[in-house]
């Protein structure tokens, strides 16, 4: 029942995203998914793994009860711009007010750390959600 309650909960908070106009200006709209190697992958996810990201998102359709799983913050990252994505991996607590993640932070209890991403690595980020998002990573 917890699971059918927080999928139902991701599924309105995604879909209040493209209600509220959230989807535009994405750097990746109307463009082909970038083909990506997996060694190309497995780096990206090893910058994934290297930040502790997975220690609170799991991987794919898995949920935890720290954080959304990849596939979720991947629809979400997919849904902003590439600029805002960036900014939230590198200075979460700058988005804190913002409606969208006030509803994460009510659904899971709990802020997004600040990391020490760099802008590199923020970067290298970005596409690994962008990979998930396309469904390169299985």
């Amino acid at each position: 029942m917890r699971k059918f309650v927080l999928g139902a909960l991701v599924f309105a908070f995604l879909s209040t995203l493209s209600l509220n106009g959230f989807a535009k200006d994405n750097a990746t709209k109307g463009k082909a998914p970038k083909k990506l190697t997996k060694e190309q992958i497995a780096k990206l996810r090893d910058v994934f793994d290297n930040y502790g990201c997975s220690g609170c998102h799991m991987y794919m359709h898995k949920d935890s009860t720290s954080g959304p799983a990849v596939a979720v913050i991947a629809a979400l990252a997919k849904a902003k711009p590439k600029k805002w994505v960036i900014s939230w991996i590198m200075d979460p607590k700058k988005h804190y007010n913002e409606p969208d993640v006030k509803a994460l932070i009510h659904q899971y209890v709990q802020y997004m750390p600040n990391n020490g991403v760099n802008k590199k690595d923020a970067e290298k980020l970005y596409e690994y959600l962008m990979a998930v998002a396309d469904g390169l990573v299985k």
